[in-house]
């Protein structure tokens, strides 16, 4: 079988990351090779949070068949579990199986003609990757207005914990130093998160554990306590707000208000004092008016993020919102969605500013002519330059000035020895 060659292009988020891994190391497992070449089996990871989202895997998988008339082309992901039968009709398209699980697995391997008794359940490495997602927990048990994951992606489940922590030793002995630890609702982990974090901080040869995202409503004093007491997790955490105006909030269903989103980051901030925050704002939410706007970005400006993810509101069928009255118009929407980007801007322009002077810890991760760029422990990435090869090295680095989208600084300690991923 090691003459069948396959390609994997992944959309979305990090959980779809580590989806992609899991695809390639059960196709790898039954003897085909990857690779970036030209192939026979094309894989498509699709994402579906925005209808933009969907249209660029559309435009990709007709793309990949134009170019490839003679390949097998398989849509799996968020799009292809929601969209199966429309995506099936696109002329070239062999299968659409969704969201990974041992059935679709087993299914795709049925497909292509092979027999496999044993799938595997985990990874070893992470391709292309200095840093490692491990995907600990999947789906949502929770109904935000807005949100189409949980039809995508099912009920809320976790991954058994000696399961995690095999695959993080796996991870960590092949060289990962940073794990990122992803799912879709990280805070429904079960037994808990403080648990996961206090297992995975043990593992030898992990330096770094970074949390992708958790909800602000999952967030507790005694998690707060855990986090405070594990020196490897980066002090940055991404707190989704959505919206900076409490009657938008209501009307996306996030349980929560601005004020206690606002008392949550003083008690992060007096547990861990050097922690930064980053944040999801939508703009253009159905009934927003200016005045909800406006007091969201009053309210977002004054909570000190140090980085905000905006986007637009997308109208996702089978979703409360997209039945709402008052649905903005694009152009408005759009509008509001570059304020947003130029406050994001700002506020990142002023903590860059504030950073010279500092050190920060850094992963490196790749070079460009002697130029060295990784991320810090705070989640932004930093420039340096060295002529030695630094990949996968812990290094101290003192920051000068805003760069690109991050900041530039001059290597002043180089910690470690080389451990090539």
């Amino acid at each position: 079988m090691s003459d069948i060659l396959f390609q994997m292009t992944t959309f979305g988020c990090k959980a779809n990351q580590y989806d992609s891994q899991l695809w390639r190391t059960t196709l790898e497992n039954a003897g085909l090779r990857h690779n970036e070449g030209t192939a026979d089996i094309f894989l498509v990871n699709t994402c579906s949070v925005t209808s933009a989202a969907e249209q660029q895997a559309r435009q990709t998988v007709r793309k990949i068949i134009r170019n490839n008339p003679s390949g097998k082309i398989i849509i799996i992901g968020c799009y292809g579990q929601l969209a199966a039968e429309p995506l099936t009709k696109i002329d070239g398209v062999g299968l659409v199986l969704g969201r990974h699980s041992s059935e679709a697995a087993g299914q795709l391997l049925s497909w292509l003609g092979i027999s496999q008794d044993k799938l595997p359940r985990g990874i070893k490495t992470f391709h292309g990757h200095t840093r490692a997602f491990i995907k600990v927990q999947d789906g949502c048990n929770h109904r935000c207005s807005y949100c189409i994951v949980p039809l995508a992606r099912g009920a809320s489940r976790s991954r058994p914990l000696d399961e995690i922590l095999s695959e993080a030793q796996n991870l960590a002995a092949s060289g990962h130093r940073e794990l990122v630890v992803t799912g879709i609702r990280l805070g429904d982990f079960k037994p808990s998160l403080g648990i996961l974090l206090r297992s995975l901080k043990d593992i030898p040869g992990l330096d770094r554990i970074r949390l992708s995202s958790l909800e602000p409503d999952d967030l507790s004093d005694d998690q707060m306590e855990t986090m405070q007491g594990i020196p490897q997790l980066a002090r940055h955490l991404h707190l989704p707000l959505q919206s900076g105006c409490d009657g938008i909030l209501k009307k996306m269903n996030r349980p929560y208000s601005v004020a206690y989103y606002r008392e949550l980051l003083g008690k992060l901030r007096v547990a861990m004092p050097d922690i930064t925050i980053g944040s999801d704002i939508i703009a253009g939410f159905p009934g927003e008016t200016e005045e909800h706007f406006g007091q969201g970005v009053r309210n977002i400006r004054e909570l000190g993020f140090t980085h905000l993810h905006v986007f637009t509101y997308s109208k996702r069928p089978g979703t409360k919102a997209a039945l709402m009255a008052g649905q903005i118009p694009e152009e408005i929407k759009k509008e509001r969605l570059h304020r947003l980007k130029d406050i994001h801007e700002k506020l990142q322009q002023e903590y860059f500013s504030a950073l010279t002077g500092k050190t920060e810890l850094v992963l490196a991760e790749s070079a460009d002519r002697g130029l060295w760029s990784g991320f810090g422990e705070h989640y932004y990435k930093v420039y340096f330059r060295s002529e030695q090869n630094l990949k996968n090295q812990m290094v101290r680095v003192k920051l000068s000035q805003p760069y690109e989208q991050g900041i530039l600084g001059e290597l002043t300690d180089n910690l470690d020895q080389p451990k090539q991923c």
